[in-house]
This record gives C-alpha cells, sequence and structure tokens, in this order.
C-alpha cells in the first residue's frame, strides 16, 4: 500500500493531534496516580493456569504467530536492500522474544534509541502498563500474606503470571519496537507491515464470501432506495425524497436493513487471523452460512430471539439486545428527521462510531453495516477507528482500507480468488460508493494510540479524555470483536450473570453495543443456569468463534 495513499485517509495534522494526546496517556499511566484507573475486581485471565485459553495461547499460539512473521520476512528478500541489515536485526530481535516467551522469563522495558513520537507512546504506555500490573500485583500478594499470616512466593512478571492480556498486547510492542529500530535510517522497515502477507491472503480466500456480502447489501440498498420508501442521506438524487408511504412499511425496511447490517458485521468477526497459524485456514465460506446467519432449532443460546421484520431467530446469538440497538438507531432516525423538518437541514449532525477489529472480509462487513447506516438515515457521518500500527496481527490500519479499496474497484477480484469476475461486480459497485463516502466526509478515518495499549476501556476517561470525548457526542458506539469486548470487560474472571453495565466499570462515553464472537473466557450477561446449558452443549463455547453476542448499553 502506498504511504501517500494511506495518509490520505488520516491527515498529517489529525496524526500529530493523537501522537501529543498519547503522549499524554502514557505520562498519565507513569505519573504514579491511579485515580481513575481502577483494577479488575475478579482475578484477571492469565496463562499460569495449565489447560486454560490463556496458557494456550501463550505457550503455543503466540510463538506460532511470531514463526509465521518471520518466515513471511524471510520470504519477502530484504536481503541486499537498504533495509536489509535492519530486517535481520528485527528478526534477531523477534527471535530472542519467542524464545523468552516460551521460557516464560520477565517482560523486559522496551526501548527504540531514536523512536519516533508515536513509537515512543506505544512503548512508554505497555511498558508503564507492565509496572503497573506488577506493582498491583505484589501488592495483592503482601496482602494476602498478611491476611493469612504469611507464605506465599514473590509474584512473577513473566509471560504466564502477568495479565494474558497485557503479555499479549506487550508482544505486539515489542514487534512494532523492533521494526522501528531502524529508525529514519531504514523508513521503508518502519512502515512495514510484518502481517501483510497473512492479511492478503486471508484476503483472497475470503473474497467469494466478500462477493455474497455485496450482493446482500445491494440488494438492501436498493429496497432503501425504492421510490415507495423515503430516501436516506446518501440517495438523494433518486427522486425519492418526499414519496408519501406509509410510516410503518418505511420503518420495516430501514429496520431490516440494519438488522441484516448488525449480523454482517457480527458474523464478519470470524475473519480473525491472529486465532490461525496459517492464513489459508480461513474458510471465508463459513461467514454466509445458514447456521451462522440464523435458523431456527433449540440451542443453549437462548438469548433472545432478535426476530420480527425478516430477521429469524439466531440459535448462536447468546445475548442478543438487537432489538434495544434497532430501536436506538431508530431514535437517531426521528432526531434527524425533526432537525430536518426544523430547519436543521443536515439533520443535526449524528454521527455513529465504529471501533474497528479486523481487516479484509470482517472490514468489508463493517462497511457494509456503515453503508446502511447512512442510507437507512440513522447517521450523517461514521466514523471509524483503526489501529495506527500493526496490531493481533489482522487488526485494520489505514492502509488495509484503502487495500481493500482498491482490491474492490479492481475489474476483476483478487488472483487466486474463487469468485468469477460477473459475481465481483457488485463488489465493485459497493467501493465506488465507499469512496463516495469518504470524500464527502460521511466516512472519517481517526486511529487513536489509545486503541494500541494494554489499557482497559474504563481507564480511557482518565488516560485518553480526548479520545474519551469524542466519543461522548456520539449517537451510537458499535464496538467489533473479541480484543475490544476483553478491554470492555477488564478481561477477568466475572460471574457469567454479571449485568453488561457493571462490568463496564463506569465506561459509557456514549450509548455501545459490542459486536463480539467469542474467543476468549470472558463472557458477562447471560441468564442464570445459561452458561452451565452452554457448557452442556459446547465445551469451548467461551472460545471458539462459533457463537455470538449482540450486547448494549445504551
Amino acid at each position: 500500500m502506498a504511504a501517500a495513499a494511506a495518509a490520505a485517509v488520516q491527515p498529517a495534522s489529525e496524526a500529530c493531534a493523537a501522537d501529543a494526546a498519547g503522549a499524554a496517556l502514557a505520562a498519565r499511566l507513569r505519573s504514579g496516580d491511579t485515580s481513575g484507573l481502577p483494577p479488575p475486581p475478579y482475578p484477571p485471565l492469565r496463562g499460569s493456569e495449565p489447560g486454560s485459553f490463556a496458557h494456550g495461547t501463550i505457550t503455543a499460539r503466540l510463538p506460532a504467530i511470531l514463526a509465521s512473521m518471520l518466515a513471511d520476512l524471510e520470504a519477502e528478500g530484504w536481503g541486499g536492500t537498504p533495509g536489509g541489515e535492519q530486517a535481520a536485526a528485527a528478526v534477531a530481535e523477534m527471535v530472542a522474544l519467542r524464545e523468552a516467551m516460551l521460557a516464560d522469563a520477565a517482560l523486559e522495558a522496551l526501548r527504540v534509541d531514536g523512536a519516533g513520537p508515536q513509537t515512543q507512546v506505544l512503548l512508554e504506555s505497555a511498558n508503564a502498563c507492565v509496572e503497573l500490573a506488577t506493582s498491583r500485583q505484589q501488592q495483592q500478594q503482601q496482602q494476602q500474606q498478611h491476611d493469612g499470616g504469611g507464605g506465599g512466593s514473590a509474584a512473577r512478571a513473566t509471560w504466564l503470571g502477568l495479565p494474558w492480556l497485557l503479555v499479549e498486547c506487550y508482544m505486539y510492542a515489542a514487534i512494532h519496537a523492533a521494526m522501528q529500530a531502524g529508525g529514519d535510517r531504514q523508513p521503508a522497515l518502519a512502515a512495514h507491515d510484518p502481517f501483510a502477507r497473512q492479511k492478503a491472503a486471508g484476503w483472497v480466500k475470503s473474497a467469494a464470501a466478500a462477493a455474497e456480502l455485496a450482493e446482500e447489501t445491494e440488494l438492501l440498498l436498493n429496497m432503501l432506495a425504492s421510490p415507495n420508501l423515503p430516501a436516506g442521506p446518501g440517495l438523494a438524487s433518486t427522486g425519492a425524497v418526499g414519496a408519501v408511504v406509509p410510516a410503518a412499511a418505511a420503518a420495516a425496511a430501514c429496520r431490516t436493513a440494519l438488522a441484516a447490517g448488525l449480523l454482517m458485521s457480527l458474523w464478519g468477526n470470524k475473519a480473525d487471523l491472529s486465532l490461525l497459524v496459517n492464513a489459508a485456514a480461513l474458510d471465508g465460506a463459513a461467514l454466509s452460512s445458514a447456521e451462522e446467519r440464523g435458523g431456527g432449532g433449540a440451542s443453549a443460546g437462548g438469548g433472545g430471539g432478535g426476530g420480527g421484520d425478516g430477521v429469524p431467530p439466531l440459535s448462536r446469538v447468546i445475548v442478543d439486545d438487537s432489538e434495544e440497538v434497532l430501536a436506538a438507531l431508530a431514535g437517531l432516525m426521528a432526531r434527524r428527521a425533526e432537525a430536518a423538518a426544523s430547519g436543521g437541514g443536515g439533520g443535526g449532525g449524528v454521527r455513529v462510531d465504529i471501533v474497528l477489529d479486523n481487516s479484509g472480509l470482517e472490514l468489508f462487513a463493517d462497511l457494509c453495516l456503515a453503508d446502511l447506516l447512512l442510507e437507512a438515515g440513522a447517521a450523517d457521518r461514521v466514523a471509524l477507528h483503526g489501529k495506527p500500527i500493526p496490531w493481533f496481527v489482522s487488526d485494520t490500519l489505514a492502509a488495509d482500507l484503502e487495500a481493500l479499496l482498491a482490491s474492490c474497484e479492481a475489474e476483476a477480484p483478487p488472483q487466486g480468488a474463487q469468485v468469477s469476475a460477473s459475481a465481483w461486480q457488485p463488489v465493485r459497485r459497493l467501493a465506488g460508493r465507499w469512496r463516495a463516502h469518504l470524500a464527502a466526509g460521511r466516512w472519517t478515518w481517526a486511529a487513536h494510540p489509545f486503541w494500541c495499549t494494554p489499557a482497559p476501556f474504563c481507564w480511557m476517561a482518565a488516560a485518553a479524555p480526548d479520545l474519551y470525548g469524542s466519543l461522548y457526542g456520539s449517537g451510537l458506539v458499535v464496538l467489533k470483536g473479541d480484543l475490544n469486548y476483553r478491554k470492555l470487560t477488564h478481561d477477568c474472571r466475572w460471574p457469567h450473570t454479571t449485568p453488561f453495565r457493571t462490568a463496564l466499570q463506569g465506561f459509557g462515553p456514549a450509548p455501545l453495543v459490542a459486536l463480539r464472537t467469542l474467543k476468549a473466557d470472558v463472557a458477562v450477561g447471560l441468564q442464570p443456569g445459561q452458561s452451565q446449558a452452554l457448557d452442556a452443549e459446547d465445551p469451548n463455547w467461551l472460545v471458539n468463534g462459533k457463537w455470538g453476542m449482540v450486547q448494549a448499553a445504551l
């Protein structure tokens, strides 16, 4: 991805502002003032429990991710290039990182001489989070020894001894540090995404699923553009504005489109490369399978029907607040209509924020939702929040958004994709619409450093008040994926029946909804007995990505 194209998504002035905000974040974490930075109220997930998903992740999956990434770097042929020497040094650092992980060594402070401001912020934030977690762990143990009359061993600030979320974030920060070590002397390497090959392979494998999603999304957009229905803001040229139709019919059409968009975005989370050692294992067709799209049948899920207006019951959505979310979106539509009727013109500037997760197929599904939000009249603008650095293998960068649009605009699908050129045309048409949304400012992009720290979201108001303040003005914040859910809930062992709002620990800049398929053993908001029923039906329900949540705090 050309640097200029990626930079166009986020202006330099915004990037500088984010760096300055990130510096304040790092300073806040290191200040020693922990007010506004609450600890988890229950034990955090750790790799120190043999047989746990966290233990398997740290001892097997993360080392495998590093090995795959190192193989890609070597295959890219940096030898003999201006960045070759630094690439070799980066590989050596990451080999040492992998060995330290396998040996359960202590986490060392991350440093890069001459690092740019963004890198410095991210490394300082990671180091400060490690220091704070270590200090709190030691204090807790000392208190336990005092209460119990002594005994116990010193807290271990190691890969298995510290919280899983913390050490996983630390690994990606360490990878970034290794890639940045050349600084201005090796700009090509510093700007390189070491996971780019895996992302590209995943997109090729999922192109057929993207084509299916595009066809379905076009049907929904055409329904909203029907002359029998009032138009959304993107359809002003169709002549549909002012059409006389029953209000109930218009509301039902918008509801159907938005409900479908939520499901697309939810199950797009299946495309998570950080859970795959080999991107070739990605089965894009799974996204559109009948079982995961919905369908009847009894299940331990039972988390609400989500039915009505063309939305079938979802046996695998174990907590389903879709009804409440659709009602909230209807409220945003009414707010825009009232503002327009009173001479507000643009509808009052209603904004929906989507905190993105994975690139590729999931990003494509998220953009389908973003398009439907505009066309249904639920928002004037959709703010897309991505990551500033390569993160958790497949998380979305500005370059990934640009690469996806460029691929979708091509006359033919990516080479090797199992989809015909004719079936690709709906994808091309959507890409044209999406370019127009970005050019007109209906879609915006931001990548705050806070998203690439180990900090839970309940720290955001204190540690990143600028980001918290920007979300405060949102009509709805959509948080995608498992990592965002883990940060929402402080990645600890809450009882499964804990109310979702309780688990947020005060985080609530705006109405929010989490769209997540379960890939870590933290889940809240379940009904009494529901987790036991799920255990009986599927012992791996918490981690295998086959179960979903649409969980809201509105």
